[in-house]
């Protein structure tokens, strides 16, 4: 069996287990850990290897405990450049900083291997990333051509020639606040110049590179707002408002850090636009995730749904979960919206996998609800 975008490329054919072979750049860091214990699970992919910059120093059956990891190659990374590599893996997983990506996608792509890349190396416009980014792009093509991967509003992929797909894995931040978002602005619910983003993220959000500022010591006790007014996340979640309802906005974006390991909680806070309820808000969400499997919400208060605003809930698991409320009681309607995610799961590793369930026509949360863990 050949995947319908392979136009031939044999490294898009299924092995003789009948799996599709797929690898990760960037399995050590916190979101690629969890990507090697979703693929190892799936149904329809064999994790054939990671690479890594010293494969003496990394044992993926080590990091995970599981017998079936023990099965899995750590390659080093000039094993990418393999003439074979094409012949031998359908995707590679970079949960690679954004330089690496940058730098390793081009090359993958040409070679016809899909990437799913979990950084921000192709998200933006060229011309934004010296501001955002701190570099300057230099793979404007392959910008140009990645697919943006928000699922459940993601587009079908365009069918490449020779090549392979690159998608760009959203940002952490963008998906908590998007997926609370999108339903609200393509049903013209909240008046756009009124809203306010306030978003908390658990320490793995920064990373697992040592740094001063992660430290327990530092951040137990604390709540504390980071990259004030310079958020990258900031102009990916204003481009792809756009991109998918047409609605320009330019909104307050407050970051901060909570004293958790992982989980997202974004406070979203707008006016309703006139003649707007909480029942339309309720509407806007059954119509925009009936379906969708990995969305749940309800309003604030509902006994049957109570625990929706609970971060110890969604973390472990695939899911959003919106709460919201609106007070009427002075003035136009005020919508207090609550959208949480796990940051390492529907924030990176499970929608990554999620986009590659997309390339492989099978269904975004194939994979996905059986491996829930809390």
């Amino acid at each position: 069996m050949v995947h319908k975008y392979a136009d031939g490329i044999q490294s898009k054919s299924l092995n003789s287990q009948g799996l599709y072979p797929v690898g990760i750049v960037g399995a050590r860091g916190y979101s690629g850990i969890e990507l090697a214990r979703l693929l190892l699970s799936h149904p329809s992919a064999k994790l054939a290897a990671c690479f890594a910059t010293d494969p003496a120093a990394f044992s993926l059956s080590s990091e995970l405990y599981s017998d079936a990891a023990a099965a899995v190659s750590t390659l080093p990374m000039s094993a990418l450049d393999s003439p074979e590599l094409a012949g031998s893996y359908h995707t590679i997983f970079l949960a690679t900083p954004a330089e690496v990506s940058l730098e390793l996608a081009p090359k993958l792509i040409a070679k016809g291997v899909n990437v799913v890349d979990l950084s921000g190396a192709f998200r933006l416009e060229a011309a934004q990333y010296p501001k955002w980014y701190g570099f300057t792009h230099s793979a404007t093509a392959e910008l140009s051509n990645a697919e943006y991967g928000l699922v459940p509003f993601a587009k079908p992929f365009a069918k490449k020639d020779g090549q392979g797909i690159l998608v760009a894995n959203p940002g952490c931040y963008v998906t908590s606040v998007l997926m609370g978002l999108l339903p609200l602005l393509k049903e013209g619910i909240v008046q756009t110049e009124t809203i306010v983003i306030d978003a908390k993220s658990g320490t793995t959000g920064g990373g697992k590179k040592a740094s001063e500022a992660l430290l327990l010591s530092e951040v137990d006790g604390e709540c504390l707002p980071y990259k004030i007014g310079g958020h990258q996340h900031y102009p990916e979640i204003t481009k792809y408002a756009e991109k998918y309802t047409g609605v320009k906005i330019s909104p307050f974006f407050s970051t901060s850090l909570l004293p958790t390991p992982r989980g997202i909680i974004a406070g979203i806070y707008a006016t309703l636009a006139p003649g707007k309820s909480l029942d339309d808000v309720t509407m806007a969400f059954s119509n925009a995730y009936s379906g969708y499997g990995l969305a749940k919400f309800a309003p604030i208060g509902d006994k049957s749904k109570a625990k929706l605003l609970s971060l110890k809930q969604v973390v472990g698991t695939n899911r959003v979960q919106l709460a919201y409320t609106v007070d009427s009681s002075e003035g136009a309607p005020k919508l207090y919206l609550y959208s949480l995610i796990d940051n390492l799961l529907k924030g990176a590793a499970s929608q990554a996998v999620e986009n590659w369930n997309r390339i492989i026509d099978q269904p975004a949360t194939q994979g996905l609800l059986e491996n829930e863990r809390r």
